[in-house]
């Protein structure tokens, strides 16, 4: 009768996880779609680089464009890069009349006229040019960005003047932080997008992704001009500066703009790859626009890099393990060689990134597609919910073995809540539901092989071996698929919503180990004089060596957990891991292949060879850890799925192989051991 219950309780674990299943089809819908990769180059920073390499800009962005590059990235230009290419003179007002009191009384009396009863603060900015189209560019710009009152305007021998009697801020703070806080720097605005820098590069076949920012004026008559830009640019993409234009009040402008041309806006990654770089207006933006998103990597972000190659490489992991599709590139700023140096680094990396992702099946010549932002439904989340009602409930009967009353009260109060939060209050639990699965199928995996080698002593080592394989990948393979089915819509694949819970999924398995091999084999001594007979027994070498080797698993294993390892990557797990990238789609995870799998074999063949029951649990820690691994490759939901599950069979195999040599070191160290008379 029981083994009948049991058999249905997995039959309706399974049926509730096909029928969870619209979760994993948009999830993997909308990954299929998104395999186009592009790379962006920063106009600004190539552009001042080149100048201090004395290189023609020009012949730079020829060759950007042979190594592949489609796209270029333009920011709003600003008051300091008129004044750095030459266009304009820009001064504060009281060094400009400090200046022409001595030198050109006339131009100073022009300035006093045009002010007239007008107080200017000296730190407020005057501009002049004498060419007409830098004149132009300035008068529309300025005017669209200040009220009257803030703009004055003059003309004196030749020139043009404008006097900006406005506030004015840095547009880019101070990077070295050992600066005072209140130190001076100097102020700027910005004035849009120069068409003739955006014609200059489109007759050169290049894309214009835009990067716009709020203006530092009062006049926000700018928002009108994004419009013109797209349709004349033919504008695909947008990322934006430190806020969104026109935040907070007239977010609908940008809003209005991205579904009527169906922009897709770049999101950016942080530093340390937790969600997005926050701006102001963004989160505002992407739910009124449906999401819509894609992810985008900063090369800024490499700056602590020491190697080109291990800029390659983070390069090729961002495309690959963290879903990223928009790569926006600077310049190198190695300060150990020369600017020329610098550029030439970076063009051989982008071209030998090409040649990698291309060979990975990702294009670098497709337009980014626009991905779904359906959510997944309350009849699948309650499914989701169902499933792992039932997945608890299979696991307790395992463990203590309940009477059947007991396990009815418990699914009827289940049924009752998941009916509750999915159907009758609608709660959003798509977290719970993965941390939920992330504990308790690794957790579940590593009762059903104790009760497994338990219950087959006698059988064949082969046979264990390829057992114990099946219900590890099995049952974890359950809880890979409730974590998809859960984190499935846009806002868990482009990383606006993460995992919550690392760490309680990193320990909490380990900790129900220790309670599913004391259940496992209490016996009739029954489980806390079991706990007390283990507490109290000696030890012999052989558990000693083992408890050795999972103490230093279990090092690793903490010390390379969650977004902030301790323990850092040597220069020859680095090679390693390159060799892995080129062989595999992705490199399989260290816990699996050298943790995970070489514990498993280890702790069937020892168990098998010397009934030693304890060690089952010391070496069933290194097992869980693997387990663990396996379920939380699938809880970086950036990453898709089809790359975690190529991972994964990656880790099956490298893992297999490392299990053997483990097996065959093993064997020699028995040989040794049992020449010296340490064991029979």
């Amino acid at each position: 009768m029981r083994n009948r219950w049991l058999v249905l309780g997995w039959f309706f674990l399974l049926l509730t996880l096909l029928l969870a299943g619209g979760g994993l089809w948009l999830r993997v819908s909308n990954e299929n779609q998104n395999r186009a990769v592009i790379t962006v180059i920063d106009y600004r920073e190539f552009w001042k680089t080149a100048d201090a390499a004395d290189m023609e800009l020009d012949e730079v962005l020829k060759q950007l464009k042979e190594s592949g590059v489609t796209h270029v990235g333009i920011k709003d230009t600003s008051l300091r890069d008129l004044a750095y290419s030459g266009e304009i003179y820009l001064s504060p007002w009281g060094e400009f009349m400090a200046f022409n009191r001595n030198y050109a009384p006339e131009l100073e009396a022009a300035a006093r006229r045009a002010v007239g009863e007008q107080v200017i603060s000296p730190d407020k900015l005057v501009l002049c040019s004498d060419r007409p189209d830098t004149i132009r560019f300035l008068q529309k710009q300025l005017a669209s960005r200040f009220q009257p009152e803030e703009l004055l305007t003059f003309k004196a021998g030749g020139q043009s003047y404008f006097i900006i009697n406005a506030e004015l801020l840095p547009l880019d703070k101070p990077k070295d932080p050992k600066k005072p806080a209140n130190e001076f720097v100097e102020v700027d605005a910005r004035l849009g997008f120069d068409d003739r820098v955006l014609d200059r590069l489109k007759a050169g076949g290049f894309n214009i992704v835009l990067r716009p920012d709020n203006s530092m004026g009062s006049n926000d008559a700018y928002l009108q001009e994004y419009e013109e830009l797209v349709g004349k640019y033919d504008v695909k993409y947008l990322v934006f500066g430190n806020e969104v234009s026109g935040a907070p009040d007239r977010l609908e402008v940008m809003e209005d703009l991205v579904k009527k041309y169906g922009l897709i806006i770049g999101i950016i990654e942080t530093p340390v790859q937790l969600k997005y770089v926050e701006q102001k207006g963004l989160d505002e933006l992407m739910v009124a626009a449906a999401y819509p998103i894609n992810r985008l990597y900063s090369t800024t972000n490499d700056e602590f890099v020491q190697t080109t190659d291990e800029r390659y490489y983070r390069w090729v992991r961002a495309v690959v393990d963290r879903g990223i599709r928009i790569l926006y590139v600077s310049p190198f700023k190695d300060r150990k060689v020369s600017y020329s140096e610098n550029i030439t680094n970076t063009l051989e990396v982008i071209e030998r990134f090409h040649a990698t992702i291309e060979g990975k099946g990702f294009t670098i010549d497709q337009p980014l597609p626009h991905l779904s932002s359906e959510k997944p439904g309350c009849w699948q989340q309650l499914a989701l919910s169902m499933s792992l009602l039932l997945a608890g409930t299979l696991y307790l009967f395992y463990l203590f073995r309940p009477g059947r009353r007991f396990i009815i009260l418990l699914l009827g109060l289940g049924i009752a809540g998941c009916l509750l939060c999915n159907l009758v209050v609608g709660m959003d639990l798509a977290k719970v539901y993965a941390l939920a699965a992330a504990i308790l199928y690794p957790s579940l995996s590593s009762l059903l092989l104790l009760i497994y080698l338990r219950n087959h002593r006698e059988q064949a080592l082969a046979s264990k071996l390829l057992a114990g394989l099946a219900i590890i990948l099995g049952v974890n393979a359950l809880g890979m698929l409730t974590v998809v089915s859960s984190l499935a819509d846009i806002r868990y694949i482009m990383n606006v919503k993460v995992f919550s819970g690392v760490k309680l999924a990193f320990i909490m398995p380990l900790l129900l180990f220790v309670v599913n091999y004391f259940a496992c084999f209490a016996g009739e001594e029954g489980f806390k004089e079991k706990v007390m007979g283990f507490l109290r027994m000696n030890p012999n070498y052989l558990v000693l060596f083992t408890l050795g080797i999972a103490v230093l698993a279990l090092y690793y294993y903490l010390g390379r957990s969650g977004n902030n390892p301790q323990i850092a990557v040597s220069s020859l797990e680095l090679r390693f891991r390159e060799i892995l990238e080129s062989v595999f789609l992705a490199r399989p995870r260290f816990k699996e292949i050298i943790i995970g799998y070489p514990s498993l074999f280890a702790l069937v063949y020892l168990y098998h060879r010397y009934k030693e029951e304890v060690i089952l649990l010391v070496l069933g820690f290194g097992v869980v850890m693997g387990s663990i691994s396996m379920v939380n490759s699938f809880c970086h939901v950036f990453t898709a799925v089809t790359i975690s599950a190529s991972r994964t069979l990656a880790g099956l195999l490298v893992g297999v192989f490392f299990a053997l040599l483990a097996l065959l070191g093993i064997g020699i160290l028995e040989w040794i051991l049992r020449r010296c008379g340490v064991i029979s």
